[in-house]
């Protein structure tokens, strides 16, 4: 049976690795032994200690909540596993959606898709109502509900509303929340696909709906306080059955939309010569980076150019280049190991037809040979023919499609990651 409870031999379990980083190895069973009595202390008096147990830092326009004492931060982890516990979560993961939504997309028949954002989502949430629905977990022990409840009120205390953005525990908490919400548009009898991560939502109709109307009882479906957000609302259809095209006539895109980073573009099929019937032929689906992620990797070049222009550092650059269109491991605080990130980990589901790669291929070879505009006239003077040359040889699309994997220290991604933080 699940120990809910708090005590050293529980609170071990939720040690990682990292907790160690800083600590020599000779004082490691000490410090081990002195961090399992504090957290102890701190689980068994609701985190009561002369400072709050969160502290805050903006982000993004937003103000992200941690708990900067490791002891309280067993304590959460503890926490956010008896929750996550007796708070199942069927959610689909990010790769999940992707290709359930290119599979549905290519269906030759109408749909309609609304593709939703919620605004201010984890700031939004009611905290009576958060309580509430704490307090409705039958089997979750007194003592998590109030170690919880301890936590919701320093975050009010500091002015925050809803559930602390940044917390593992908010993830679970909001999930939690949005239950009701998920149950019910996903039972809509006009829904054919529902899918929400975190705040991005994306619903897959019939058509016979009317999509103001539609729209309307999304809203009033929402937990009380949060709004959709009118500037992130997109509406797009098929309106009628697959209609296959001639080889003749040219390509046009019925629709396309953004979600969880990806662009996916919709076009009719065309028509083939085996007498293979029009309804049992598929739309065309093409899996692209999404235009803001390929923006951004732009502007991530163009700063690397410009930072070199500056500082003169060739390795520098170099590097920056090679992480960009290249693949690498990063270190994962969550489990304590390491994860695969970078051009191909971040984009694995990009179809043939896409066409982000390319683009940005070309965008990087006219950075590299440019000598002219107020972006890379500065950077061509110091840049020889030889290197030049050198980074010539990286490449997105081969990046991407052989997953070409470079090795960085934590500490040089940190240098490569600096001149493209603001």
């Amino acid at each position: 049976m699940y120990d809910q409870s708090f005590s050293k031999k529980t609170l071990a379990r939720v040690i990682q690795k990292r907790d160690f980083n800083h600590v020599p190895v000779a004082t490691r069973d000490a410090f081990r032994e002195e961090l399992l009595d504090k957290a102890l202390v701190s689980a068994l008096s609701n985190f009561n200690s002369p400072s709050p147990p969160l502290a805050t830092f903006p982000l993004f326009n937003k103000s992200v909540y941690q708990l900067p004492k490791l002891e309280d931060e067993l304590v959460a982890r503890k926490l956010t596993q008896n929750l996550r516990r007796f708070a199942s979560s069927s959610a689909e993961g990010r790769s999940q959606i992707v290709r359930n939504l290119a599979l549905l997309l290519s269906e030759g028949v109408p749909y309609r898709v609304y593709r939703l954002d919620v605004r201010s989502f984890y700031e939004s949430f009611q905290k009576s109502e958060v309580i509430r629905t704490l307090h409705q977990l039958r089997h979750l022990s007194p003592q998590s509900k109030s170690l919880i409840e301890t936590l919701l009120n320093s975050h009010a205390a500091m002015g925050g509303s809803g559930v602390p953005r940044g917390l593992s525990l908010s993830a679970i908490l909001s999930n939690l929340l949005m239950r009701d919400f998920d149950k019910t548009i996903h039972s809509n009898q006009e829904t054919f696909y529902y899918s929400r991560y975190v705040d991005d939502i994306v619903i897959i109709t019939s058509t016979r709906e009317k999509a103001e109307r539609f729209i309307t009882q999304v809203k009033h479906s929402l937990p009380e306080g949060l709004e959709l957000n009118p500037n992130k609302r997109q509406i797009v259809e098929a309106e009628g059955r697959v209609k296959p095209t001639k080889p003749t006539d040219p390509k046009v895109s019925l629709f396309e939309f953004e979600y969880l980073g990806y662009r996916f573009i919709v076009s009719e099929p065309i028509k083939q010569r085996n007498n293979v019937s029009a309804g049992d032929q598929h739309r065309n689906v093409i899996v692209d980076i999404g235009l803001s992620k390929v923006k951004k990797l732009k502007t991530r070049i163009v700063r690397s150019f410009l930072d070199f222009s500056r500082n003169g550092d060739w390795e520098l650059l170099h590097d920056r280049i090679a992480f960009l269109t290249q693949n690498f491991s990063v270190h994962n605080p969550k489990a304590g190991d390491k994860k695969l990130a970078g051009i191909f980990h971040s984009y694995p589901l990009l179809t043939d037809a896409a066409a982000a790669l390319h683009e940005l291929d070309r965008f990087l070879r006219n950075a590299i040979l440019s000598r002219t505009g107020r972006t890379f006239s500065s950077s061509a003077t110091s840049l020889s023919a030889s290197k030049r040359k050198q980074l010539l040889t990286y490449s997105f699309v081969r990046g991407h499609a052989h997953k070409v994997f470079a090795h960085f220290h934590s500490t040089r991604i940190s240098e490569i990651q600096r001149c493209w933080v603001n």
